[in-house]
């Protein structure tokens, strides 16, 4: 006689333990410096999900940290709880080093997130009030040279020649009132190198994956022979190649 019972309840499986959840976040704390991380930060790290830390301690990511913190006390370390973090300037450089490093240029945001930052995206484009200009000032870092313009103004006694009208303003090419100059202000500058992944196009190098490379905008109809500075007679070399070239015109 067969004697299996079938009954209507299931066994429970056996859940993670709580010192497993433990360093599972010891593990994603060092990850992140022992700095602050979200659920949405822990989730991209680990191999446990948030959602079963947080029922392991109650439904709080809160008392998830608070635990977690007192665990490194005993181990001599300590993690900051609060979100509002703050990273040194060189810290973030050093993040985007790395990144730009695996993925061979100037990372997108979705190349920054999926690379597994230790600073979020959003982080770095507040720090600098955005992305082409973080990428801006660490290829400045980089090669140890500061990118500056003269302020546009436009006006009565103004620097009228630093003034680049909008997009589809007929005066850009016309009016006798913009002069040109063979400054180029910072915005065109951010367009042509950004543009140009900011690397040289004609040797390929970049401050980020070449030390000691600096880079130069570059007037492809020279400035002595009538050039402009709209960014389609601009482009992005380095010092070396910008010097080889002199006052020739010549584009890749």
């Amino acid at each position: 006689m067969d004697d299996f019972k079938f009954e209507f309840g299931r066994p429970q499986k056996k859940g993670i333990s709580r010192e497993k959840i433990l360093d599972e976040l010891e593990r994603v704390a060092e990850h992140f410096s022992y700095n602050y991380f979200r659920r949405k930060d822990f989730d991209k790290i680990a191999d446990i999900h948030s959602a079963t830390v947080e029922r392991c301690f109650g439904g709080s990511w809160s008392d998830a940290m608070l635990a977690l913190k007192e665990r490194l006390k005993q181990k001599n370390k300590s993690i900051a709880l609060s979100h509002r973090r703050k990273h040194s300037e060189k810290g973030i450089f050093e993040e985007i080093e790395r990144i730009w490093r695996l993925v061979g240029h100037r990372p997108s945001r979705n190349e920054w997130t999926a690379n597994k930052p230790k600073i979020s995206y959003d982080t770095v484009y507040r720090h600098f009030g955005g992305w082409t200009k973080a990428c801006l000032n660490f290829i400045e870092y980089k090669s140890g040279k500061t990118i500056t313009a003269n302020e546009e103004k436009l006006g009565e006694n103004k620097h009228v020649q630093n003034y680049i009208p909008p997009a589809g303003d007929k005066r850009a090419e016309t009016s006798k009132g913009i002069e040109k100059t063979r400054t180029i202000p910072l915005n065109i500058r951010l367009k042509v190198f950004s543009r140009d992944n900011f690397r040289c196009i004609f040797c390929g190098k970049s401050p980020a994956t070449n030390v000691g490379t600096r880079l130069h905008i570059d007037h492809i109809v020279p400035f002595s022979k009538g050039g402009t500075n709209v960014p389609k007679n601009l482009q992005t070399l380095c010092e070396e190649c910008n010097l080889g070239k002199s006052d020739e015109v010549y584009n890749k």
